[in-house]
Parts: C-alpha cells; sequence; structure tokens
C-alpha cells in the first residue's frame, strides 16, 4: 500500500491526527499518576517518621516527669501526702499524662483513676518504659525511701494527635492536588491544542511528500515505458512485416489476374480482402502499441491471462529470433489493475528473461490462483541466475547488470506492483535460473 493510499484511508488519517493528543494524554495521565502517588508516599513516610517521633516525644516526656518528681521525694525528709498531692498536681501536665505513687505493693497517690490496682502493681515492679495497648508509662524507683514512681499516660491522646495531623495532611493534600489539576490541566489543553496543529501540519507535509513522490514516480514510469517502447520499435517491424509480405503476395497476384482478357472478380475480391485484413492487423498492431502507451487514470477488472499473452505477443520478434521455447499454464484470473502498467511489468519480465537465457532457452510463466482472492504470476529462465549479493538491491534505481541500461526496469516494475497495485513481487534463484514472482489480491 502506497502512502498516498495510506493516507487516503479515513481511519489512518484520524489516527495520525488523533495519535499525538492521544500520546498526550497518556503522559499526562502517567504523570498525574506518578505525581500524586509520590505525593501519597511522601505523607505516609512523613505521618510514619511523625508518629516515630511523637512516641519518642512522649516517652522522653514521662520518663523526665518520673525522674523530676523522683529527686523531689529524695530531697524531702518526711513526706506529707498533702504535700504531695500537691507536687503531683503542680506537675502533672495538661496533655492527658497522670502520676502515681506505690510502696510495698500499695498505691499512695495516684491523680488519675485510669489504671487499675492489678496494673499499677505490675508497674511498681517495673523500672523503665512499659508499653501497653492503652498506655505508656515510666517507673522510677531508684530513691532513698523505697517509694516507685510511676508516671503513665492514655493513648487517645497520642491517637487523637496523629488523627489531627493526618487531618491537616489529608487536607493541605487536597488543595495541592486541586491546584496541581488544575495547572495540568491548562498545560494539557494548550499542549493538546499545539499537538493537533502539528498533526495537521504533519499530515499535510506527508500529503505533499507523497504528491511530489507520485509526480517523480510517474515522470520515472513514463521514461521507463518510453525506453522499453524504443525497444519495441523491432518489435513493431516484426509484427508488420508478415502482413506486408503478404499484402505484396497478394498485389503480384492481382496484377497477373489482371493482366488475363478477362479477369474473375471473384479471386480479385478475395484478393482484396486478404489485403484488407493485413491491413487491419497492422492497424491493430499499430493501436495496441498506443494503447500501451496511454496511460489509465483509474484501475479497472482485467483478466491477466490475457494480458499476459498480449505481453508475449509484443516480444513474439525477440522470442522469434532467438528461438526460445514458452511454457505456459495460463490460468483466468480477473484482478482490478492498472492494465497498462502491468503489461509493461510484464514485457519488462519477459523481456529479461529473453535476455538472460541462450539461444533456444527456456521461460516458464505460471499464472494460478494460489489462494481465495490471491493470484500469483511467476516467470522463471534457464538463464545464468542473479548473484546472490545483487538479490537484495536488484529492485533499487539504477542497479543493472546489463551494460547501456539505465537500470530502472526492475525498479519501475516494483513501484507499479508495490506503490500502484498493492501486490508485491520479489526475485529469487532456481535450481535452472531465476525467477520472479508477483503476488496480487483480487
Amino acid at each position: 500500500m502506497g502512502l498516498k493510499s495510506f493516507l487516503s484511508n479515513r481511519k489512518v488519517s484520524a489516527f495520525i491526527i488523533i495519535f499525538p493528543p492521544l500520546i498526550l494524554l497518556i503522559y499526562g495521565l502517567a504523570s498525574y499518576n506518578i505525581f500524586f502517588s509520590h505525593i501519597d508516599k511522601d505523607n505516609k513516610n512523613f505521618i510514619e517518621s511523625y508518629k516515630v517521633n511523637l512516641r519518642l516525644f512522649s516517652k522522653n516526656v514521662l520518663e523526665t516527669r518520673a525522674l523530676t518528681i523522683n529527686n523531689v521525694v529524695n530531697a524531702l525528709d518526711n513526706i506529707d501526702d498533702k504535700f504531695v498531692l500537691i507536687l503531683l498536681k503542680s506537675i502533672e501536665i495538661k496533655d492527658g499524662y497522670s502520676l502515681a505513687f506505690t510502696k510495698d505493693n500499695k498505691v499512695l497517690f495516684k491523680t488519675s483513676n485510669i489504671l487499675d490496682k492489678k496494673t499499677i502493681l505490675k508497674l511498681s515492679k517495673l523500672e523503665g518504659y512499659y508499653d501497653a495497648k492503652n498506655f505508656l508509662s515510666y517507673t522510677e524507683n531508684k530513691n532513698n525511701k523505697d517509694i516507685a514512681v510511676v508516671v503513665y499516660s492514655s493513648k487517645n491522646r497520642y491517637f487523637t494527635t496523629m488523627n489531627k495531623i493526618k487531618s491537616t495532611i489529608s487536607k493541605n493534600t487536597e488543595e495541592s492536588i486541586r491546584s496541581s489539576i488544575y495547572l495540568l490541566g491548562i498545560t494539557w489543553f494548550l499542549l493538546l491544542l499545539l499537538s493537533l496543529f502539528l498533526s495537521v501540519v504533519v499530515y499535510n507535509r506527508l500529503k505533499k511528500y507523497e504528491e511530489t513522490i507520485d509526480s517523480k514516480n510517474s515522470r520515472i514510469i513514463l521514461s521507463s515505458k518510453q525506453a522499453l517502447l524504443g525497444e519495441l520499435l523491432p518489435m513493431i517491424a516484426h509484427q508488420w512485416r508478415q502482413p506486408l509480405n503478404k499484402i505484396a503476395s497478394v498485389l503480384v497476384r492481382m496484377r497477373f489476374e489482371i493482366s488475363k482478357e478477362k479477369p474473375n472478380s471473384n479471386t480479385l475480391d478475395i484478393q482484396s480482402k486478404t489485403i484488407e485484413d493485413s491491413v487491419e492487423m497492422m492497424s491493430q498492431t499499430i493501436d495496441d502499441f498506443r494503447t500501451f502507451y496511454r496511460p489509465k487514470e483509474d484501475p479497472t477488472y482485467a483478466d491477466l491471462s490475457l494480458l499476459v499473452r498480449k505481453a508475449i505477443y509484443f516480444l513474439s520478434e525477440l522470442i522469434d529470433r532467438k528461438k526460445i521455447k514458452l511454457v505456459q499454464e495460463l490460468s483466468p484470473a480477473s484482478v482490478k489493475i492498472y492494465e497498462n502498467e502491468f503489461l509493461q511489468v510484464v514485457i519488462n519480465l519477459i523481456k529479461n528473461a529473453a535476455d538472460a537465457v541462450p539461444v533456444r532457452g527456456n521461460i516458464y510463466i505460471l499464472l494460478r490462483e494460489v489462494d481465495r482472492g490471491k493470484v500469483e504470476l511467476r516467470i522463471e529462465d534457464d538463464g545464468v541466475g542473479i548473484p546472490d549479493e545483487k538479490l537484495e538491491k536488484i529492485f533499487e534505481a539504477h542497479e543493472s547488470s546489463k551494460q547501456a541500461s539505465m537500470g530502472l526496469g526492475l525498479y519501475m516494475s516494483r513501484l507499479i506492483i508495490e506503490k500502484r497495485i498493492g501486490g508485491t513481487i520479489k526475485a529469487y534463484n532456481t535450481s535452472r535460473g531465476a525467477g520472479f514472482i508477483i503476488t496480487l489480491n483480487n
């Protein structure tokens, strides 16, 4: 499929225009996902870090309170219950921490009823930090009064603080997301307009490029056809030689008949009809070559077997001169093509094969339907074949093994088959020579 037919497809044209904005949209969504997943990750890391720091801060506060009270207890000579209670009240902080004294497994003083007696008894026997499900405590029992100082705090305050932090972060994140989405939306919309503009520019440039390529290819095809016609002129002379010889022979007979005293009118009519048939044959030959030279604008359905026979007819002089044997197997196959251009390709391939084979050589032509809707034309010879290093380059422009050749024949053939008709053409070597295969879709 050529670029022009590619661009003329509505789905493809729409794809060319929509593809850049679509990629931009995917890029925007991916950027959005990466950006905000990064924000979520940062928020989670911050909350975890804050949680660790808050726990550490809480432990430090408890330890500081316990050591402070313990130092006061050590400094007192006599412990007065009321004084200690006042001391506890004065040291107690406002964020939920509570204090208690225990001695001989008995509670002396406490400022809160958060803990039950069993738990306080357990804490009086411990030393240092104790982390429970609902509270966190620190016990200091190294004073000379044999009194354990237990400082503890409910974790509800801790969880409340964390929830406030999470709520604040969530609110700030939502505001950041809203502003980011707004900016991202404006940026994406501007880039969308720019990408659409660039898509249209690229599409128009491609169309102009295709038109330029088509113009150059048309000139190449015309040039190669003119060169081929120059080579076919001897074929036209050969096609004319037989009817001209017949006309000359008929004229001799007519003169002989006219020289008689009583010419036979029936004989003269027969000879005149023979001359008319010969002239008609010569005129048909000219029309065939003139039709071949005239390009057609639109493809039409044509029987490929008839076109192959027509190509053989054009090259009959060359084939007869080299006494080439044609082995043909042509099945009827109708395909929508540019007739004259396809004929040009077949003439070129058969002529190449005829040039490659020796005198009394063989050319094998096979036309068949290999699959439903797919037609295959093979043209093989028993010549010298194609060097392996040239198989890949043989269809390139100006690549030829013939002297004084422009090297446009096979390049033009591939141009017509692949770009104009939408088929494929390949070269290969066989055990007896070279071959070319053309595959067309019906």
